[in-house]
């Protein structure tokens, strides 16, 4: 008897353990960028910024791809996740470099990963950008 409870109590901490981890939804919470392609995001502007929020109830994605904002739809199922419908304001913007390669990173995106607060984009292979949790602090950022 104590052989069992013991057994369950270990499989207890060790699911809370995992459960701690992986806390972050996707939605519901601001991922800014780190990285798009392997390569640290840096801008000429420091006003400029890359981040991305995810609403559950209507499947709507909405962000910032640098100095232009853009909207669309998303699907998940488990691990996949694609985007559709993309549209973004045309603002001409001296890192006009970084959008066009973060566009191209939500058309090639097929499925995610989420751990220790970081979202972790993937194609068919490879790992195609890295976002970072934050606070979601207002929907008008």
């Amino acid at each position: 008897m104590k052989g069992i409870f013991f057994c369950c109590l270990i499989t207890l901490c060790m699911a809370s353990c995992k459960s701690a981890k992986e806390s972050v939804s996707l939605t519901g919470v601001k991922w800014v960028a780190e990285s798009l392609n392997g390569k640290e995001i840096k801008f000429k502007e420091s006003e400029s910024g890359v981040f991305v929020t995810f609403e559950a109830n209507e499947k709507k994605v909405f962000g910032r791809a640098g100095c232009n904002r853009f909207f669309g739809a998303y699907e998940q199922d488990e691990t996949q996740l694609t985007f559709s419908g993309m549209g973004a304001t045309k603002m001409a913007c001296p890192d006009m470099d970084i959008e066009t390669t973060f566009f191209k990173m939500l058309e090639d995106t097929k499925s995610f990963v989420i751990k220790n607060n970081k979202l972790t984009l993937k194609d068919d292979n490879n790992v195609i950008a890295v976002f970072k949790a934050e606070k979601e602090k207002s929907k008008k950022e």
